[in-house]
């Protein structure tokens, strides 16, 4: 009806009727768009953006509204949109008010686009300085009939510097008849200084499942049947965008004029591969199938996919896979149709997330290959077969034995052992720690402890014979000096805590202390270890004095509340009393503070050396340390 009207105004100025092919042509062009046709009048039509719309509608009640309002967010969410309906919802002449009425004139002429207090401008053509310094002259005149003069700027992040330097007095202190309202989709590009003047409300992308019902929805008022799996591919395809998704629907909506269209001929047009195709490469990857994956690929190259985009297809398949292991069919980090969802679930119990997490760690790994590859079919289709090489269960076997090897070194079973000959060299069966292996055998042979104990009194310091310790051929050298063997050879000296009958007396020698700091191991592993680094510097009947090296002051505090207690295990052990007595490193306090202060000046001097400050320059690098 307004487009007849128009034509025979037109018509009219040059005195003669209008012809039927003007009519028509005013008929065709009359159709809109479902984007404007289904454009949201109030803030209750916001699809999934109720944090916004809500905040608004509070701000309108309060009178909190602010003079100057920033949206933010992804292409196609409402900013535009709900930029009008707020300019409608002070402006409205039951207003201000939260539900703008849409039937007054000036809620029309907003919605038509063509308000004369309510300016809708394009940031991107225009961000001259010139053109703000002319907003900033008609800022000062009283609105024509509205209540507030308004500026929406759309893509505000397209002004210039200078633009936004001259809109910056304006905008912190505008008169009381103006408020403004930006938008845009890069929020990063404008100052902080307009930032700061603002009040930010940030869109968000729409959920999957609010898209695909809004589009059921519109659908149904059009007079058409799409399967709820049809629109879930759309709303995919739209990612978060609500003007997208109702673009691509007008597409599907024009390729058939039967009212029913298939899921099929949706998926066509959209270019999306078919899910069957990604469940199909899950399967042949669980079943480690080399040859269906690359009949699947021709498939797909036969059927004119862009084999980019099926690569594409393939990270977000598995990256929903992924998803949908760890957290679940419900939660809101997936996007999957609901039938993808079901068919989906049953393949992963074949799949672990280990197992997930690395064929899609390799596919992102190998992303540059496929796009940047001349021969794309074979640079997609060695990395399937890639995917089959990986063997998470060969992993888990690694880790397994690592965490046996460790295991192994907290029981002590290949600890360092300096007795022993080195190193995580392990004890023989049956010989004691602290014995060398000359005296681990008997003689007759055999390893052990002979039975019979010794007799008190028959143990000797003179050394034995060099037979006794010399190793048979292939067999390293003990790295400790072995104990002397009594002169009876049947005798041996036992070790501590074997249960044996402990000597009266046990001789105080380096070797016997050894033994010692073998001995308080397991009770004392903290001393042992601070004396296993010590210097033995006085050894005799009466007393044992040990020099300690580079023992930091924590170490030295730590044996002064031991000491006693280290006394009373060596009385236990050498059976008798004895007078421990520790001394520091001399080089430990000043000797090595001076010590590191010559090392922090020679540090010094290499770093302000000319060739090395040259490299370091030359490279970008940094100095890592000095040796």
């Amino acid at each position: 009806m307004h487009a007849w009207k128009a034509c025979v105004s037109h018509k009219g100025t040059e005195g003669s009727n209008p012809s039927l092919s003007a009519i028509l042509h005013a008929a065709t062009m009359s159709y809109q768009v479902l984007a404007l046709k289904y454009r949201p009048q109030n803030f209750e039509e916001v699809i999934g953006q109720d944090h916004v719309t809500t905040t608004l509608k509070n701000a309108i009640d309060g009178d909190r509204v602010a003079h100057a309002v920033l949206f933010t967010g992804p292409r196609g969410t409402g900013k535009t949109t709900i930029a009008r309906i707020l300019a409608k919802a002070m402006n409205c002449e039951t207003g201000p008010v939260k539900i703008p009425c849409n039937t007054c004139n000036i809620c029309l002429d907003i919605t038509r686009g063509h308000a004369a207090d309510v300016f809708e401008i394009d940031g991107a053509s225009n961000n001259s300085v010139d053109q703000v310094r002319e907003l900033r002259e008609n800022v000062t005149y009283m609105p024509a009939s509205a209540r507030l003069k308004i500026y929406i700027i759309d893509e505000v992040h397209m002004l210039s510097t200078a633009a936004f330097n001259a809109l910056l007095k304006t905008l912190e202190e505008p008169p009381d008849h103006v408020m403004f309202i930006f938008a845009t989709t890069e929020v990063h590009k404008i100052p902080a200084t307009i930032l700061s003047r603002c009040q930010r409300h940030d869109l968000g992308r729409v959920r999957l499942d609010l898209i695909s019902s809004h589009l059921n929805t519109l659908c149904r008022n059009e007079g058409f049947t799409l399967s709820e799996e049809s629109c879930e591919a759309i709303a995919i395809q739209a990612d978060g965008s609500i003007r997208d998704s109702l673009s691509l629907l007008d597409r599907i909506l024009s390729i058939s004029p039967e009212p029913t269209i298939s899921h099929d001929e949706v998926l066509t047009h959209l270019g999306v591969i078919n899910p069957g195709i990604l469940m199909d490469i899950t399967r042949a990857i669980i079943h480690a199938d080399g040859s269906s994956l690359i009949d699947i690929i021709d498939r797909a190259k036969s059927s004119g996919h862009d084999l980019k985009r099926f690569y594409n297809d393939i990270i977000t398949h598995f990256r929903n896979l992924t998803i949908l292991k760890v957290c679940g069919p419900e939660s809101a980090a997936l996007e999957m149709p609901m039938q993808a969802k079901q068919q989906s679930g049953e393949l992963i119990l074949e799949l672990s997330a280990a197992h997930l997490n690395a064929l899609v760690q390799v596919l992102l790994a190998e992303e540059n290959l496929v796009n940047y590859a001349f021969h794309t079919q074979t640079a997609l289709e060695m990395v399937m077969l890639k995917l089959l090489t990986l063997n998470p269960s060969a992993q888990l076997d690694s880790i397994i034995q690592k965490l046996d090897l460790l295991a192994q070194q907290i029981d002590g079973q290949l600890s360092p052992c300096p007795y022993t000959g080195g190193p995580g060299a392990p004890t023989p069966a049956g010989t004691p720690p602290t014995l060398s292996r000359a005296q681990a055998e008997s003689p007759s042979g055999h390893h052990g402890i002979p039975n019979k104990p010794p007799l008190s009194g028959q143990q000797s310091d003179r050394p034995a014979s060099r037979t006794q310790d010399t190793p048979p051929s292939g067999v390293n050298e003990p790295a400790s000096p072995y104990i002397p063997a009594s002169p009876n050879d049947d005798a041996q000296i036992p070790v501590p805590d074997s249960g044996n009958i402990e000597p009266a007396h046990r001789p105080v020698n380096t070797q016997n202390w050894q033994a010692f700091i073998k001995s308080i191991e397991k009770p004392m592993p903290f001393i042992s270890a601070l004396l296993l680094k010590s210097q033995v510097k006085k050894v005799d009947d009466s007393q044992i004095i040990i020099e300690l090296s580079k023992c930091s002051s924590f170490d030295s505090k730590r044996l002064e509340t031991k000491h006693s207690e280290l006394v009373s295990h060596c009385r236990d052990f050498f059976n008798r009393s004895l007078k421990v007595s520790i001394i520091d490193d001399p080089k430990s306090d000043s000797a090595l503070g001076q010590q590191k202060r010559m090392d922090a000046k020679k540090k010094q001097d290499a770093l302000s050396h000319p060739f090395v400050a040259k490299v370091t320059e030359t490279f970008n690098g940094s100095i890592v340390d000095i040796t």
